[in-house]
């Protein structure tokens, strides 16, 4: 039993001790194991079963799918001979073969130790490739066969597309930190199925955002029919989405990539003995419905001491005068009902943190702002515009590999996504490594911010295609070009790195293959 499995069973037996038995595990010994039947009883009121309709995805194929994920690898990582890039004890690594019998190993390894995973699947356009899992066949096959028996192709085509994402996922999950997060990038031919399957793995609540990405302004004038499309989608889940932090990061960098979406912060930096600060709002709440009868502890004197600094509070009715204070009054409401706003801030709170509120005074008059450190932070909009699918391909070039790989994604817009949601030593998984974009963007994002964030990547091996560019440069497989893309990204950071002294970022990696197990 792996740990994810072990933790769910300890979750049942929890709530309903008398439901977890004792079963043969088929060498000698016992494991534990789930009654159904009696947990079936406790929740009798609930369950759903049978014909009753309910609200569910369903296509052909699902169940095939899902018993899929839960097999064991028939297969075993094995360190590659050659092609590795090396590095002093490396945490980077690139696997290279099928993704669904990696993520099976990784089960095993790396349970609970992903912080976040970055995927860009096959769209399910009539010109990608879809994995050939046992349990789907590949694109073109399929209209073979939708041709043959006059089915609709479309239909199918989700039905293949759903049963190759399924397992994945669900393999997927396992990995994520409590505390993970996963971007899966992807354009409106499958937006609506992916959220529903996004759902049924993460629960719907934890499918909590969806980034709208205009990949190309201009639009795309060789559409078939409406409107030029603009932009593409990626959709946001979590294993618990109680648990994900809000999307910070520098406004200054966020203007400076997208400053068609984030205006220049042009705050005043203001520093006293803390350090700098920037004042946005004032200490007052600006809702006229937070008043002295709807928030009465909240309504009262402020009284401070421009000489001192001392500051006290007192009731709002309490007309005492501090010799040498000048005192705050909260500001006058409008309703007809009540005379004061709250302040933003409880008694106790302006006592202990005062240092944190900035005191103007003018004659007799105080007004009162809150002093906000975190300078240059700012949550993330759910737009990118900026990068888009031409930098993706500058940037391969900028490498000296132009066209080898069609579509890559922008290193800087993985970068914004890699920023805003990791730090220290964290996992990035692409089970979906393409080029190996994420790669380069963590260590790109690494060499700026001092992290040590580890990349986890896999790629096929399958052949690249006969007459691509790929092919005509001599690359053998398509996992070829992502672990030359890697070491080339690595040289460009370590030749930008202080002469004379070692780059603090981790630029090698493993190469793994699978192999056949024993």
């Amino acid at each position: 039993m792996d740990e994810r499995t072990n933790e769910r069973v300890e979750a049942i037996a929890r709530l309903y001790p008398h439901v977890v038995t004792e079963v043969d595990d088929g060498a000698g010994g016992v494991r534990r194991a789930i009654d159904f039947d009696l947990l079936r009883h406790e929740l009798s009121d609930v369950a759903v079963d049978g014909p009753r309709e309910r609200y569910r995805l369903e296509w052909p194929g699902k169940r095939a799918a899902a018993s899929s994920a839960k097999t064991e690898p028939t297969t075993r990582l094995r360190e590659a001979a050659q092609g590795a890039e090396s590095g002093p004890s490396t945490d980077n690594a690139i696997i290279a073969g099928d993704n669904l019998e990696a993520l099976k190993l990784l089960r095993h390894t790396h349970a609970g130790a992903v912080k976040l995973i970055y995927i860009d699947p096959p769209y399910n356009t009539r010109n990608d490739f879809v994995y050939h899992d046992d349990f789907s066949i590949g694109v073109r096959a399929f209209r073979e066969h939708a041709a043959d028996d006059e089915t609709d192709a479309g239909g199918r085509l989700h039905s293949d597309w759903l049963s190759m994402m399924y397992p994945r996922l669900l393999l997927a999950r396992d990995l994520l930190t409590d505390d993970g997060v996963g971007f899966v990038s992807i354009d409106g031919n499958e937006l609506a199925q992916l959220k529903l399957l996004l759902a049924e793995v993460f629960g719907a609540r934890n499918v909590f955002a969806t980034l709208v990405w205009v990949s190309n302004l201009k639009g795309r004038q060789i559409s078939d029919g409406g409107p030029a499309g603009t932009h593409e989608y990626i959709v946001c889940f979590a294993r618990d989405a109680d648990a994900v932090a809000r999307f910070r990061g520098s406004a200054s960098a966020f203007h400076e990539l997208m400053p068609a979406v984030y205006r220049s912060p042009g705050y005043a930096v203001k520093h006293d003995d803390r350090g700098p600060y920037v004042t946005k709002n004032e200490l007052y709440n600006t809702n006229s419905r937070f008043n002295e009868r709807t928030a009465p502890t909240m309504v009262f004197r402020i009284h401070y001491h421009p000489g001192t600094g001392e500051v006290r509070v007192t009731d709002i009715d309490d007309d005492t005068a501090f010799d040498g204070f000048v005192t705050a009054m909260p500001h006058t409401n409008h309703r007809d009902d009540v005379r004061w706003h709250a302040w933003r801030w409880s008694r106790g709170r302006i006592l202990a943190e005062h240092h944190d509120l900035e005191f103007d005074t003018a004659g007799d008059t105080l007004r009162i702002r809150t002093k906000v450190r975190d300078i240059d932070g700012m949550t993330m909009k759910d737009v990118i515009m900026g990068p888009s699918t031409l930098t993706g391909q500058r940037d391969l070039d900028e490498l000296g590999m132009h066209r080898l790989f069609d579509n890559p994604k922008p290193v800087s817009l993985l970068r914004t996504l890699i920023a805003v949601t990791t730090s220290g030593d964290d996992l990035v998984l692409d089970f979906f490594a393409g080029s190996g974009t994420t790669g380069q963007a963590v260590m790109e994002q690494n060499a700026a911010d001092g992290g040590r964030r580890r990349f986890l990547l896999v790629q096929l091996d399958a052949p690249v295609p006969p007459h691509s560019a790929a092919a005509s440069a001599g690359f053998a497989t398509l996992v070829d070009v992502t672990v030359e893309r890697m070491r080339r990204a690595g040289e460009r950071i370590r030749a930008r790195s202080t002469p004379g002294e070692a780059c603090p970022v981790d630029t090698g990696f493993r190469l793994l293959h699978l192999a056949p197990a024993g």
